[in-house]
């Protein structure tokens, strides 16, 4: 198993009366948790790359992670004390740390890939070890519509042949990025089978090769025009666990939610690659928080921003804990957001 609720912790420690905190460290690893008052702020900092901050009303907690990822944080003082640890995982274990990127995918496959090994050297430089783009952000999908027109025969000429097998050329190209930075990757494209048939998939890959994919099972707007539908969901086992993926409206499929579906099948964490309408705006927190709260899960979604083909997508990647906490959000913009999970996992050796 790889999910883990309370983690193991060492001894306490007072810096001073007058800092309004009581601080933990783990003696064996003589990792410090130091605090230094500046005005009203509190600046905490500590050296432990796995090191994970946490806050509590009283020492014996309840406790709330505060933040992660980084090795300082700097917090306004109030009246009420407050309380904060560091916990470490156990030896030869790590936290499981995610990216979701938000882009906006070119009609130019090479140039997408340029930005995937971007952001993926960007993530593997801060400790990463999963990271994970938006639906078909491979190559983009020039005649995607919200109603159900038909794409152009000039744009269904450039997703025909743009499209790839997996495993194929692209996926190749981005496993020897993964193995050169020993991280894994989620991504959505638009696949073709061997009799030349199209479905949006996204594909699971690691250092060692493609893991697996899943293609969308139910479609929206113009999808069925341009695409084949695929059947169930995947969940599927790796070095860094069991992974569920999911596409875009399949978060909310007709009103059920997969998440769950996908937890009782063994997922660990629950990996989303999107392109959510802005139409659709005010639904999408809503659909990434509940299919992690149903699943009692952490959810990574990915998403499309700007423009692709005639639809406008609203952004908004996000990283959401298992009570429905948005850790990370980037916001209606270009970027990276990362986090390091509760999830624990085996250290890996480049």
């Amino acid at each position: 198993m790889f999910r883990v609720r309370y983690p193991r912790f060492g001894i306490l420690l007072t810096l001073s009366l007058l800092l309004p905190a009581v601080l933990l460290l783990r003696a064996a690893n003589a990792t410090e948790l130091r605090g230094v008052m500046d005005g009203r702020y509190l600046n905490l900092s500590w050296e432990a790359p796995d090191g994970k901050l946490q806050e509590g009303a009283t020492p014996n907690g309840p406790w709330q992670t505060v933040t992660t990822v980084a090795r300082s944080n700097r917090t306004a003082t109030t009246s009420a004390q407050k309380f904060y640890r560091l916990i470490l995982p156990a030896p030869g274990k790590k936290w499981l740390t995610v990216a979701a990127v938000t882009m906006t995918s070119q009609t130019n496959t090479a140039a997408n890939l340029q930005t995937f090994y971007s952001y993926m050297e960007r993530a593997a430089s801060n400790r990463v070890d999963l990271i994970v783009f938006p639906e078909v952000a491979l190559q983009g999908c020039p005649g995607w519509r919200e109603d159900s027109s038909n794409p152009s025969a000039q744009e269904m000429a450039y997703t025909r042949q743009t499209a790839e097998m997996i495993p194929g050329l692209s996926t190749s190209n981005v496993v020897a990025k993964a193995k050169e930075l020993n991280l894994f990757v989620v991504f959505g494209m638009t696949e073709k089978d061997r009799e030349g048939l199209l479905y949006n998939a996204n594909v699971f890959l690691g250092p060692d090769g493609v893991i697996g994919k899943h293609r969308k099972t139910y479609f929206i707007g113009n999808d069925s025009q341009i695409w084949r539908l695929g059947s169930g969901y995947a969940v599927l086992d790796s070095q860094i666990g069991k992974i569920g993926l999911i596409i875009c409206i399949e978060l909310y499929s007709g009103g059920n939610y997969p998440g769950p579906l996908l937890a009782s099948q063994g997922a660990d964490l629950l990996v989303t690659c999107s392109a959510w309408w802005s139409s659709g705006a005010s639904s999408w927190a809503e659909a990434t928080v509940l299919n992690a709260v149903q699943a009692d899960r952490w959810h990574v979604a990915s998403q499309q921003v700007g423009t692709v083909g005639h639809v406008q997508v609203y952004g908004h990647s996000q990283i959401v804990d298992p009570k429905g906490k948005i850790v990370r959000d980037t916001g209606a913009t270009e970027g990276l957001v990362m986090w390091a999970t509760d999830i624990l996992i085996d250290t890996r050796i480049p």
